[in-house]
């Protein structure tokens, strides 16, 4: 009797220990042997425009084909005056991985694009400091260099990858017919109200002004008809003259 009884308890220690095992929390270690990469990117524009500027990220020419990307619509930033954005990768395994980042030059009319290129670098290495000490993580470093400096590549390193543009319309300039624009530039007045400019002179303006208001047409023919007079007079004075003379 005793014996059947020890042999039905081991029989129900096995399922029990079971169930306790598979209540307990197991971490998976796969999934924490990760870690994602931040490459942020910062935009400056010279002068005033409201364009949205693309800065893109691409896998360099001595990079792994395997090297890990953002997502596809994640491998570009459109970024405005002051802003900032960045890539975000992740990574599973340790190792150095090289990247291209650049600006895509748009067509805005006096727009000077940033034609900088950055050479990235992020290497990722294991993470001893795992808090439970029961498995590995990985962290990462970035480095960034302006390919456009010559090596070595210890002289050309940057401490962030940032774009300046500049926004240049040109300022109307003077000429021989307006030579007022310099001077209204200078003095910010440049596109307000029109200069007045000399035309006809009004002679009635400056005629003595009475009570009255006399044409000057009307007074121009009472001239010339009391001129016109005086030399009539002046003609017959003269002929009476020399026939009194004659007598």
């Amino acid at each position: 009797m005793n014996q059947a009884i020890r042999k039905l308890s081991g029989l129900l220690v096995l399922p029990v220990l079971l169930a306790v095992l598979l209540m307990m929390p197991v971490r998976a270690k796969a999934a924490e042997y990760a870690c994602d990469a931040v490459i942020p990117v910062s935009m400056e524009l010279n002068g005033t425009h409201d364009e949205k500027f693309e800065v893109t990220i691409e896998l360099a020419e001595k990079a792994d084909p395997d090297t890990p990307l953002p997502a596809e619509e994640a491998c570009s930033l459109l970024l405005g005056d002051g802003e900032s954005g960045n890539f975000s990768i992740h990574y599973t395994e340790p190792g150095d991985y090289f990247y291209v980042i650049r600006q895509t030059a748009g067509s805005t009319g006096y727009m000077t694009y940033d034609d900088t290129v950055y050479a990235v670098q992020v290497q990722v290495t294991n993470d001893e400091g795992d808090v439970d000490g029961d498995g590995k993580t990985l962290k990462y470093t970035v480095t960034a260099y302006d390919a456009s400096i010559p090596e070595p590549a210890s002289e050309n390193k940057v401490a962030e990858l940032a774009f300046l543009n500049t926004y240049a319309p040109p300022t109307p300039a003077p000429t021989d017919d307006h030579p007022d624009i310099a001077e209204g530039i200078a003095n910010g007045t440049w596109g307000g109200a029109p200069t007045a400019t000399p035309g006809a002179v009004n002679l009635n303006a400056l005629l003595p002004q009475t009570s009255d208001d006399l044409p000057l047409t009307a007074l121009v023919v009472v001239l010339v008809l009391a001129a016109a007079a005086i030399v009539v007079l002046v003609v017959l004075r003269v002929r009476k003259n020399k026939q009194d003379g004659q007598k």
